[in-house]
């Protein structure tokens, strides 16, 4: 039996099924990880939680900085209120710090939320989906595992 997963691929992108489902799933797990955010810690966990974040970052940064070829990675960490020259804080971890640079919002992609990721490529910063998702994703299963924790 031969498969033709372009035109299998094909089929399920026409299906209004698929599309609806894939758009259900996304809503399902972007209210999932809300919640997540929503729990509240207590100081300690607190506390916990910003460590095992940093060390986090710290190796994901350092793996991520070895190789440019994507560009140099940032994280969107903070906007400045009130801000007439409209300044957003880019971060990167390197060498047990934070290290906190200034990109101004014409130079970001549109849009760009705080937490996300982006490259700087050739002096242009680009959304990274792909790296701002497992962030996020990784950065959730911290403070879940947290939580649980609490729950033993």
């Amino acid at each position: 039996m031969e498969l033709n997963l372009n035109k299998i691929t094909e089929k399920l992108s026409q299906s209004e099924f698929v599309k609806n489902f894939i758009q259900e799933l996304g809503k399902t797990l972007e209210n999932a990880n809300n919640q997540n955010n929503n729990v509240q810690l207590t100081d300690e966990e607190e506390l916990e939680f910003e460590k095992r974040e940093f060390d986090f970052l710290q190796e994901y940064f350092k793996k991520e900085l070895c190789d440019l070829s994507k560009g140099e990675v940032f994280i969107v960490t903070n906007k400045y209120d009130n801000d007439e020259l409209h300044r957003y804080k880019v971060t990167q971890y390197k060498n047990n710090l934070e290290c906190k640079y200034i990109a101004f919002e014409k130079d970001l992609p549109q849009n760009v939320q705080l937490r996300d990721v982006v490259r700087k490529v050739n002096g242009s910063y680009i959304y990274d989906e792909q790296a701002t998702q497992y962030l996020k994703n990784a950065i959730n299963d911290i403070k879940q595992e947290i939580v649980n924790n609490r729950e033993k």
